[in-house]
């Protein structure tokens, strides 16, 4: 499985993940094409899965990471984090989960987040959403 960095072509195909992922994706395609053309995001892509982030500074935000349901128990996650986490001076990664997807807290948890807040009715399902962070040391 090789990661490669999305482009403006991909934006169809994040959205087509994102709608199996999340069943159906909470953004329509025209977010994904925005975030693909603006120079803070970027966006990753193997077969079966994605990750969206923003960066700013030494801080990085995963705004949305999925994997299509065929693809899940694969590794595909754990890999698009593992490239995110390989990016220069970055002291700290962020993201947040809905508290219900607990297969995603636990890989999360698994590689090295922690939670430091609960954002009680965040989603529209009612549900709290789950801060987490990863913090890093950068040597020079």
């Amino acid at each position: 499985m090789i990661v490669k960095r999305a482009t403006i072509e991909d934006s169809n195909r994040i959205f087509n993940l994102a709608n199996a992922a999340f069943v159906p994706s909470p953004w329509p395609e025209s977010v994904f094409e925005h975030e693909l053309k603006s120079p803070r995001s970027q966006y990753f892509i193997l077969d079966g899965g994605f990750l969206g982030m923003t960066q700013i500074l030494d801080e990085i935000e995963i705004n949305s990471l999925a994997v299509h349901p065929d693809n899940q128990q694969q590794g595909i996650a754990q890999q698009l984090l593992a490239t995110v986490f390989s990016l220069p001076n970055v002291t700290r990664f962020l993201l947040e989960v809905d508290e219900s997807n607990i297969a995603a807290i636990c890989l999360y948890k698994k590689m090295g987040f922690s939670v430091y807040y609960h954002r009680e009715k965040y989603y529209k399902n009612g549900h709290a959403a789950i801060m987490m962070e990863r913090k890093v040391s950068v040597t020079n």
